[in-house]
């Protein structure tokens, strides 16, 4: 007999049609409105220019309304949680300040300097003071639990105060006593139960000016963390749309990555081709035909740079330096007589011996030992 398998993992269609949160089509007109007001908002915004760049848009805008549809699922299911936690929350501080209250009568300064500290005992207060106040409104007037209530709230006893006492509770004392418990021979007057109203209506006053400071200082801080704890839903469910959330959204900027790196490459390569083309066209125009190797070539000498006839070191031309025939007029240099007369006295013919030059006499050769002319 054969028994059916069951798949651990659930099929994504299955999930589709239970609760919609992995559907990539819109479940209902709603959805469908926002996913085309979606897509023609970022196709004119984005201004895509291939079809690739236009399935990415519409993909992004799938996967983001998916994102939105599971948000609002957790919202629906999380919601009630939170108002439910909430007010759990405030049964609980309003039951702890009536537990408190009940020692009213034993310390009624420590029970209302601690109703004080948080918004729900200055509520407690305020409650028990407007009913005070609407039966001196009314008419009615007090009866001695009244005033006894009346004395409590402002943290004393209900004792008669002392004669220089000038405090709020002994002017109530007195303004409740001539008001509603006359003596005998003291009428009750107007006067009285007007500052009797008048007391209480500014103690309310002051109340409620204190109440929202205590609430934001105290009790909303509060508040908000038994809020924000009510909104992590640790059930099954609520982990799994929490996956679905955070899938949705891993794809949305799946979609907007891919989009971009698209669009980055097609600039790239257009920046590429078109400056391809700039070159190309420039090498065509601009470069002649033929370009002489540069004067610093290893393979052609540097030519010679061209000399005026001034920059010559003998202006004249090759064809007329010659050695000229000695002159016999011409007489000898005079820096060479005295050199060469003792090598050449010998050799010459005393037909040919030179004259001396006029105005100079010519010393006669001497020997190594020959004595010097002192004169």
């Amino acid at each position: 007999m054969s028994h059916p398998t069951h798949d651990r993992h659930p099929d994504p269609s299955a999930n589709a049609l239970t609760h919609g949160l992995t559907a990539r089509r819109p479940l209902c007109d709603e959805e469908r409105q926002r996913m085309e007001v979606l897509v023609a908002s970022w196709t004119s915004k984005d201004m895509p220019e291939t079809p690739p760049e236009e399935a990415l848009i519409a993909s992004a805008a799938i996967e983001y309304v998916r994102y939105l549809r599971c948000v609002d699922a957790e919202e629906a299911h999380l919601k009630p949680a939170a108002r439910l936690a909430l007010r759990d929350w405030r049964e609980r501080k309003q039951h702890a300040v009536r537990r408190r209250a009940q020692d009213l009568p034993k310390d009624p300064a420590s029970v209302i300097a601690d109703l004080h500290e948080t918004a729900f005992g200055i509520d407690w207060m305020l409650r028990h003071w407007r009913m005070l106040q609407t039966l001196i409104a009314s008419g009615q007037g007090w009866t001695s639990p009244d005033l006894t209530m009346a004395m409590h709230l402002l943290g004393q006893a209900p004792l008669r105060p002392a004669p220089d006492d000038s405090s709020d509770s002994a002017h109530l004392w007195s303004d409740a006593r001539l008001a509603y418990f006359p003596t005998a021979g003291t009428p009750s007057g107007p006067d009285a139960r007007s500052r009797l109203l008048a007391l209480v209506t500014a103690t309310i006053t002051r109340l409620e000016t204190l109440r929202p400071l205590v609430w934001d200082d105290l009790d909303r801080p509060e508040a908000e963390a038994i809020e924000v704890a009510s909104l992590v839903d640790t059930t099954k469910d609520g982990q799994l749309r929490h996956r679905y959330r955070r899938d949705a959204f891993r794809d949305f900027h799946k979609s907007l990555n891919a989009l971009t790196r698209l669009r980055s490459e097609r600039s790239k390569n257009d920046a590429r081709e078109q400056k391809m083309m700039q070159t190309s066209h420039t090498h065509h125009a601009e470069r002649p035909a033929y370009v002489p190797p540069p004067p610093d070539s290893r393979n052609e000498p540097p030519p010679a740079p061209e000399s005026s006839p001034e920059d010559r070191r003998n202006p004249q031309l090759a064809s007329e330096i010659r050695n000229p025939s000695p002159d016999a007029s011409s007489s000898p240099d005079p820096r060479t007589l005295g050199r060469t007369d003792g090598r050449t006295e010998t050799a010459r013919p005393a037909s040919e011996a030179p004259s001396p030059p006029s105005g100079r006499p010519i010393d006669a050769p001497r020997g190594p030992n020959a004595p010097l002319d002192r004169s």
